[in-house]
């Protein structure tokens, strides 16, 4: 059963948002002396494997948490991490060799995995992006 809040004197039942087990989603850290030395094809890379942990990420979590309530900001941070595919699709990379998969850490919340896309989308993509942007 989900909590309690209140929202103008009234309690209401809010979703549960606690998943179910963990979820493996990209590690949005970015440490700048390791970027700076990354070729351009390791940092494609570390985004695009990030991107498709992400998207994997939210599928799972709309499979955990059924309930209706969640569904619109699960679907739009799902709508979200596809458009970050098309965009880095778009990105001309040099073609990257294959490699180990991104870092990656677990959560076992909505609020965090929301957090970690947010992150994600500030920090390593902005800085691949800022990159690509200059060559």
């Amino acid at each position: 059963m989900g909590d309690l809040g209140t929202r103008g004197g009234q309690r209401r039942l809010r979703p549960p948002c606690d998943l179910p087990e963990a979820v493996a989603v990209p590690d949005p850290g970015v440490n700048f002396n390791d970027w700076q030395r990354m070729d351009a094809g390791a940092r494609a890379r570390e985004v695009g494997g990030g991107q498709a942990v992400l998207v994997a990420a939210v599928l799972r979590a709309r499979e955990l948490l059924p309930d209706p309530r969640l569904r619109p900001t699960l679907d739009r941070a799902y709508s979200a991490a596809r458009s970050l595919a098309r965009l880095l699709r778009g990105v001309p990379t040099p073609d990257p060799p294959r490699a180990d998969p991104p870092p990656r850490l677990r959560v076992r919340t909505l609020s965090r995995l929301l957090g970690v896309h947010s992150s994600f989308l500030r920090g390593k993509v902005r800085l691949f992006l800022a990159d690509a942007c200059r060559r």
